[in-house]
């Protein structure tokens, strides 16, 4: 009984790290490859865990090399997404892992220890941006997969001769590239990362003392005024054209909104929570949000709706608890 204990206890992390692998090499699932880690990470120790990340760094690094063969053009693209890989695996680890390393740093709270880890991975993943970029055969597939959504653009115009004729004068690979960059620089990555370790986070975490709720989510204070300086920064680097101003206010902003959104969010789980809702009712309205938030146009104006929601709490008492009888208030 002992020794199936021992090889279950070695089983367990060996095919952890082998889902891993499988995962972050399948190109459409990648973003769910921290997951089982997490998940294992609810029932496994540290040494479990530790060991887990170890075995999963080095059979993907040992595929990738072996992959690539003794080409030297591609050695330094792969070391550099190996290392990206590597340092997603450990920093959620570190992070947002409960019960392993909670020590390390234990004044950040949930949201903030998503925060750092997202930007430390952020900065990983720079290197292989820029031997992407170096790379003349990957740039030539960015440039490739441009082109083909600007003939999509100008194919999906092709009854309106004057949007077919702006498109053509104002959108080419070239333009899409530019746009792609500037969205990437300006957000796009940073919130990318958000969302990457806070669902992996999430979903991962099953155990009841260890879900996170959006009905308790809260954002300090402070963030309005980062929110403020943020936007100033954005309107400062706009007007004097200074592109660094410019990338830091959004990125900040945006990361301020992401958060407003969920305190929305957690308003509005408060409210469908309520114990006159029944549990009908509550699943009709959580897939009627659902299907907004995902409706192409009108999403739009309910996810700044819901962000509203969210700041408007700083001065207004939203989440009051839900009372089902007579309140014991005389003359109430």
């Amino acid at each position: 009984m002992a020794s199936r204990a021992r090889i279950l206890q070695f089983l367990y992390p060996a095919f952890t790290a082998i889902v891993m692998v499988i995962l972050v090499r399948s190109g459409l699932l990648t973003p769910l490859f921290l997951i089982p880690l997490g998940l294992l990470g609810q029932r496994g120790n540290r040494t479990e865990i530790i060991g887990t990340a170890l075995l999963m760094i080095f059979i993907n690094m040992a595929l990738s090399f072996f992959a690539i063969g003794s080409d030297p053009a591609a050695w330094k693209l792969v070391t550099a997404d190996t290392l990206y890989v590597s340092a997603l695996t450990w920093l959620f680890v570190l992070f947002l892992i409960p019960g392993i390393f909670d020590g390390f740093l234990p004044f950040l709270r949930g949201t903030y220890r998503v925060l750092v880890a997202s930007f430390i991975g952020m900065l990983f993943l720079l290197p292989v941006f820029l031997f992407a970029m170096g790379d003349n055969g990957l740039y030539d597939l960015f440039k490739q997969q441009a082109d083909m959504i600007a003939n999509m653009l100008k194919e999906s115009t092709a009854g309106d001769v004057v949007q077919q004729s702006v498109i053509e004068n104002s959108i080419n690979a070239d333009t899409l590239f530019i746009l792609m960059k500037s969205i990437a620089l300006r957000g796009g990555l940073f919130i990318s990362h958000v969302l990457f370790f806070g669902l992996s986070a999430a979903l991962s975490r099953q155990s009841v003392g260890n879900r996170w709720s959006l009905r308790v989510f809260h954002v300090d204070f402070g963030w309005i005024w980062i929110l403020s300086a943020m936007l100033l920064a954005i309107l400062v680097g706009i007007i004097f054209k200074v592109e660094v101003l410019e990338i830091l206010g959004w990125n900040g902003a945006l990361t301020a909104i992401l958060l407003y959104f969920l305190q929305g969010m957690g308003i509005l789980s408060h409210f469908i929570a309520h114990p006159r809702i029944s549990r009908g009712s509550r699943f009709l309205l959580r897939t009627l949000l659902i299907v907004v938030l995902f409706s192409p146009g009108i999403n739009a104006i309910v996810l700044a709706g819901i962000s509203l929601l969210g700041i408007a709490e700083n001065w207004v008492s939203l989440r009051r608890p839900h009372l089902t009888g007579p309140s014991s208030t005389p003359g109430m």
